[in-house]
């Protein structure tokens, strides 16, 4: 008998490779400045890839303005699920707290309701 071993992908979402800058600003500070920009490596509708100069922890909610083309900017609710180092940079992996479809239509000055949360 032979047993094969494989990952199985966790994503509900399939993935598209994009790079762009994007604004996070942090909800829940934890000292030093609240806005820093990122790089988007990768989207989803249920997340994104980012690269960032400093470190964050699992669980940290952030605020993501996000270039919509067509529609200005969106400010998208999320928390990040992983960070690690890569190189003098950290990556990390982001959920958005509601698929992207849902916020399309979503002006960034009607911030949603999540971000009170």
């Amino acid at each position: 008998m032979t047993i094969s071993t494989f990952v199985t992908e966790r994503r509900m979402h399939p993935r598209t490779q994009v790079r762009m800058p994007v604004q996070a600003i942090r909800l829940d500070p934890d000292g030093g400045d609240l806005v820093h920009r990122m790089e988007m490596i990768d989207i989803s509708r249920g997340g994104m890839g980012l690269v960032s100069n400093r470190s964050y922890y699992p669980g940290q909610r952030l605020v993501l303005k996000l270039p919509a083309p067509g529609m200005g900017v969106r400010s998208i609710c999320a928390v990040v699920r992983r960070c690690r180092p890569d190189g003098e940079r950290y990556r990390l992996g982001i959920q958005f707290d509601r698929p992207i479809a849902s916020l399309c239509a979503q002006p960034a000055d009607q911030t949603p309701q999540a971000v009170a949360a």
